[in-house]
């Protein structure tokens, strides 16, 4: 008979049968996305840049038959971004640039100014080694409005046309600052559709073609 209160009382008052039951009723939330997501809140509050404001200088040239008759010329502008996550953001960029050409022996300069917006994603993944994360290097899509106003020698008058255009490109961003100051680098790709693209000149130039840009950009971040 004692054996029999013996078990009895390891069964009813053992810690590991009575004090660590698993509660049944507990939030399985705790264990899944809510908690990974928390977690990602506090690391993108933390660690993350909630808002750039930037300038760039750089070059741009032509493809196709604008590159036949424009010459690279000098680009500048400057570009704010809002973050909505560690690799997430958009931004919105204004960017000038200046040209000479010469159409059928005449020579000119025109001035090319876009306005646009663009998704930037980032490369924050832990998978990738310290050396790709520390230069914050990213991928960007977006698209807006470009304007060209040309000059010639031989006519008094400025002649402007627009259209609209998709851009895609990448870059990097070294910090001279932590989270607060970078220096980048960014080409680009810019498809534009000007109207004339299907017109030739004189000598039988087709007016077609898009834009090649490459800028350096200084970023502060806050």
């Amino acid at each position: 008979m004692v054996w029999i209160f013996f078990v009895v009382f390891i069964f009813f008052f053992s810690p590991s049968v009575f004090g660590q039951a698993p509660d049944l009723f507990e939030d399985a939330s705790a264990y899944g996305y809510d908690l990974k997501q928390e977690a990602e809140d506090e690391l993108f509050f933390y660690e993350s840049r909630f808002v750039d404001i930037g300038l760039h200088v750089g070059g741009r040239s032509f493809t196709g038959g604008l590159g036949n008759l424009f010459g690279t010329g000098l680009s500048v502008g400057g570009f704010i971004a809002y973050f909505f996550t560690r690799s997430f953001a958009i931004e919105f960029t204004v960017n000038n640039s200046w040209h000479q050409f010469l159409i059928d022996g005449r020579k000119g300069t025109a001035m090319l100014l876009d306005i646009l917006g663009r998704g930037k994603f980032y490369f924050t993944s832990d998978e990738f080694s310290r050396a790709l994360t520390f230069a914050n290097p990213y991928l960007f899509m977006g698209g807006g409005q470009f304007i060209r106003t040309k000059s010639r020698s031989d006519v008094p008058a400025q002649t402007t046309d627009e259209g609209p255009g998709i851009e895609f490109g990448g870059g990097f961003e070294i910090p001279l600052k932590e989270r607060q100051l970078y220096l980048g680098v960014k080409p680009s790709y810019q498809l534009i559709f000007f109207q004339d693209e299907d017109d030739r000149t004189n000598r039988g130039t087709q007016l077609n073609g898009d834009a090649i840009s490459f800028v350096v950009n200084l970023t502060y971040s806050f």
